[in-house]
């Protein structure tokens, strides 16, 4: 199995020796999301942990140990679902869990709506222990297993803002590996305020006004 994966592995990494950067993902229109390279567009850097190196970590976005250990699994990709590059991750189901965070401001109290879209590399391998899972804070807001599609799918969450929050990418296979693109979170709801007695006068009168002097078409 690790002799598979490391000939798959190989083959990615030649289909991106030598990359284009700055290409333009569906994430990259999205107004007011709140991850930073969330198309995985920007390049990459360079990190070190536990004397492992992985020199092709997406940039804005930070690994653990277990993702700078193989980076021949874990590292930018040309399997992208727009633009030029997406994310591939995934050590082996018996090896430490590879992990790609970023910690972003936000308001509390705030209901904030995320997406992201997967395909798994190793669909219809029959691997049951492969877990792909998304988290914010450490609690799984989307979690998939073997069934998921090889096809780069949508998948989509919400949660409430504690004013710093972390996402965080994780998953292990041993067929292939999962691949992640367009990432996003952006703001669902503000918490309710009651307005004053008086700015609620106003708004009953201009809306009565509003309906007396004409009709409104739906569109």
């Amino acid at each position: 199995m690790r002799n598979s994966k490391v000939l798959l592995a190989g083959i990615i990494i030649l289909s991106y020796v030598l990359p284009v950067y700055g290409g333009s993902s569906l994430c990259d229109a999205v107004a007011g999301n709140l991850v930073v390279n969330c198309g995985f567009e920007s390049g990459s850097t360079s990190s070190t942990i536990d004397n492992y190196t992985n020199n092709n970590v997406p940039d804005l976005w930070v690994p653990n140990a277990a993702f700078d250990f193989y980076s021949g699994y874990n590292h930018l990709t040309g399997f992208a679902n727009s633009g030029t590059d997406g994310l591939s991750i995934g050590d082996d189901d018996n090896e430490a869990v590879p992990v790609l965070s970023q910690t972003f401001s936000d308001n509390a109290g705030t209901t904030y709506n995320g997406s992201l879209y997967v395909a798994y590399g190793g669909a219809g391998d029959g691997d049951t222990n492969v877990f792909f899972n998304a988290l914010i804070d450490g609690a799984p807001v989307v979690s998939l297993d073997d069934t998921a599609s090889g096809n780069y799918t949508q998948y989509t969450f919400s949660f409430v803002g504690t004013g710093s929050d972390t996402l965080a990418l994780q998953g292990n296979t041993n067929p292939s590996e999962w691949y992640v693109d367009d990432v996003t979170i952006t703001g669902a709801s503000l918490p309710s305020a009651t307005p004053e007695p008086g700015s609620t006068l106003l708004l009953a009168c201009a809306g009565g006004a509003f309906l007396l002097r004409r009709r409104f078409v739906r569109q």
